[in-house]
């Protein structure tokens, strides 16, 4: 107590030097302290920004697995995590752990989708103008459709400049006939007398052709969309609605479906508007005045869509706009394109106001059926068609590359397009063998039924077919797919073999987009992984080790990983940002501790009369030692405590008003546009004795000069 009462006498006589010291030590808390805060907030906050979207705070998928399950992994979908084969199962065995609230389905793979063109909307209009009876609007829509075939004609007869069509490949062959066809005078000449025929060729032979027709590649998430959205709070449904409950359906992400799948043009203009918003200028911004010379000499894609009604009016919409008396399009619009910071909001909203309107906007829209095509696990073509319900996106993850890539679809049309045996694909299996009037046979009567001329169509029982991989996968459903054939049988079949199988499989596809499943149905099948979402407070590490331990006791063959593990490039990613801030706040740190141990040496060294005082009167060395460490330790309590109390000041308004994210990459670490922090006891603990400990390293050095100091050195500096 002596010792505590001389270092308070020693401090109080010293009060410059004091402060300075002990000024570091209380910088050194409030460092320490707010560092601490912020990391641990920003550990959960990255948590959330991730297992909050889409991983769950742990996932679960096959032990026999040859790789790694990676959620925003490669986007080459050829992870090869196993499967899980009845999830109703192990939904029910996870469901009973007492940690778990819930058991998500899940499912990744690739696919693409033709997006569609100019044509195909245009022969759409064209079909409902005839329908309509409307005389003017099918003749304005015909000679548009006309002049894109004549545009067509004109680039295939550019390859005829560069190659000998009589060596081209047959498809190339064919287009070249097929254009000169439609756009041939006895073609339109003949199209009133037979206006569906000849809008189904043009359909058939000539939009596949179409300058802007493009195949959309992307990455899906296979799910139940209606427990999903329940369990992910940072889910949300952003343009048009869910998906139905039961239904069928395709969610795109928002971030790609404005990237991907809307006007090259407007998505440009779009980008512009939100940089500009951000500060940026045309004048300085060279990614601004690329996209500005882009727009300039791709109008073309704009022309392209215009028919001689919708160029009429935005020829004299920019006109006006432009003070000019230019006719052609084709200088107005490059004119038109010309932005600058000045005019680029007005020119932006003109944009939208006239020129969007007579634009394909989107390749694919909302409330679209488009076909998706894929490739089963064994390798074979697949696709299946499917609604566009809306868009969604993960609220803190919604401007990341990988997670924005990330769509959502149904369950039962993943399963369909993975190649799964589900009910619904056994269904259509045996209503294309009713349809095309096949049957089974086995191998030994092979030969006597072909040619005991018994003149039924036959299929090998003992040949093997591409679906019966699918029927090894999962041989689940069977007693559910005689129901759903009873339910939903065959229509009667008419014309040929082909003819009649695919009459049956498209009235088929098209009902089941109509279907309502059961909650059984969904569960009851083939999923990859489960993302597995814990209730509140529940330890994780000791929740995975728990839920590890049920399932190998029922034997499940499955492994679990945290949200970290199964996120793949953005775990990995989050962890190097964690780990930069630390060690950024470490280098600080120490560079604090360097100038306090320095101040104290100063102050030491200033001390050298006083020491040797103190030893002329026959004070030990070890007192000496100890009177240092007193003085240290008060300091340490006293201005600790002071930079502890102001971190909290500091942590409280902080998580009062929020930090502000600055950039994309801060939203995601931030798990939304602000960051909350929040500060615990024991981030002032930790710090308060990282800091003392901080402290008595930082007096051993002064501590043993000053115990160097001899009576005879001291009277010499006296001197």
């Amino acid at each position: 107590m002596i010792l505590f009462r001389i270092a308070l006498r020693n401090l109080a006589s010293h009060k410059l030097k004091s402060f300075i010291v002990g000024g570091l030590l209380a910088f050194g808390t409030l460092l320490l302290v707010v560092g601490l805060a912020l990391l641990g907030t920003l550990d959960v906050s990255m948590e959330k920004s991730v297992s909050n979207s889409i991983t769950g705070q742990l996932q679960a998928y096959s032990a026999d697995a040859k790789d790694k399950l990676a959620i925003f992994g490669n986007m080459n979908g050829g992870t090869d995590i196993g499967t899980i084969g009845d999830f109703a199962r192990v939904r029910q065995v996870l469901e009973s752990h007492p940690d778990v609230q819930a058991a998500i389905p899940q499912g990744l793979e690739g696919g693409m989708v033709y997006g569609g063109n100019i044509i195909d909307t245009k022969l759409e209009a064209l079909r409902q103008a005839e329908k309509a009876g409307d005389k003017e609007t099918s003749a304005v829509v015909r000679a548009h459709v006309r002049r894109i075939v004549g545009l067509l004609a004109a680039d295939m007869a550019k390859i005829g400049e560069v190659t000998d069509l009589a060596n081209a490949s047959t498809e190339t062959r064919q287009a070249v006939a097929d254009l000169a066809t439609a756009g041939n005078d006895a073609f339109w000449q003949d199209f009133d007398r037979d206006p569906l025929a000849a809008m189904e060729f043009l359909e058939n032979k000539v939009a596949p052709l179409a300058l802007n027709a493009e195949m959309l590649f992307f990455r899906y998430l296979g799910t139940d969309p209606v427990r999903f959205a329940k369990a992910f709070e940072l889910f949300e449904i952003v343009d048009g609605q869910a998906i139905p409950p039961g239904q069928r359906g395709f969610l795109f992400n928002k971030l790609n479906y404005e990237d991907a799948v809307k006007h090259k043009i407007a998505r440009r203009l779009d980008k512009m508007k939100d940089r500009l918003e951000d500060g940026k200028t045309i004048a300085d911004d060279t990614d601004l005045q690329a996209w500005v010379k882009l727009n300039k000499v791709q109008y073309k894609e704009i022309t392209f869509q215009l028919d001689d009604r919708a160029t009429k009016q935005v020829r004299e919409s920019l006109q006006k706009h432009l003070s000019s008396t230019e006719v052609a399009l084709e200088k107005l619009l490059p004119l038109f394109f010309e932005v600058t910071d000045a005019n680029f909001a007005t020119r932006y909203k003109l944009f939208y106001d006239v020129v969007a309107p007579h634009l394909m906007l989107y390749a694919v829209k909302i409330g679209d059926t488009m076909t998706v095509k894929g490739f089963t696990a064994a390798g074979y073509p697949t696709s299946a068609n499917v609604k566009v319900y809306g868009t969604f996106r993960f609220k803190s993850l919604d401007k990341s590359a990988l997670a924005g890539s990330l769509h959502m679809m149904d369950l039962m049309t993943y399963r369909d397009l993975y190649g799964y045996l589900s009910a619904d694909k056994k269904a259509e299996i045996e209503l294309l063998q009713k349809a095309s009037g096949v049957k089974e046979i086995k191998r030994e009567d092979a030969e006597a039924e072909l040619f005991g001329g018994g003149g039924e169509e036959v299929v090998d029982a003992g040949a093997a077919t591409p679906t019966d991989v699918a029927v090894a996968a999962s041989p689940v459903d069977e007693a559910a797919a005689a129901t759903q054939v009873a339910a939903h049988g065959p229509s009667k079949p008419a014309g040929g073999l082909g003819e009649r199988a695919s009459n049956a499989t498209k009235l088929y596809r098209d009902e089941l987009n109509k279907r309502v499943y059961t909650q059984q149905q969904i569960d009851t099948g083939v999923v990859r992984n489960i993302a597995i979402i814990l209730k509140k407070g529940v330890n994780q590490r000791a929740a995975a080790a728990s839920i590890q331990a049920l399932l190998d006791k029922e034997k499940l063959g499955l492994q679990v990983v945290d949200w970290r593990t199964a996120s793949g490039a953005i775990g990995n990613f989050l962890w190097v940002i964690y780990s930069v801030l630390a060690a950024a706040l470490g280098v600080i740190f120490i560079v604090a501790i360097i100038v306090m141990n320095n101040s104290m040496v100063m102050a030491t060294l200033e001390r050298t009369r006083e020491i040797g005082t103190m030893r002329a009167i026959g004070a030990q060395k070890s007192l000496i030692v100890q009177m240092f460490m007193a003085e240290a330790v008060t300091m340490a309590l006293v201005f600790g405590a002071f930079g502890a109390g102001l971190a909290g000041i500091i942590i409280a308004v902080f998580n009062h008003i929020g930090l502000p994210a600055w950039n994309d990459v801060t939203i995601v670490l931030f798990a939304g546009p602000r960051l909350y922090p929040t500060v615990g006891l024991h981030h002032m603990l930790i710090a308060g004795v990282l800091v003392s400990l901080v402290t008595l390293f930082s007096t051993l050095y002064p501590a043993w000069l000053a115990m160097r100091v001899t009576p005879l050195q001291a009277m010499q500096d006296a001197e």
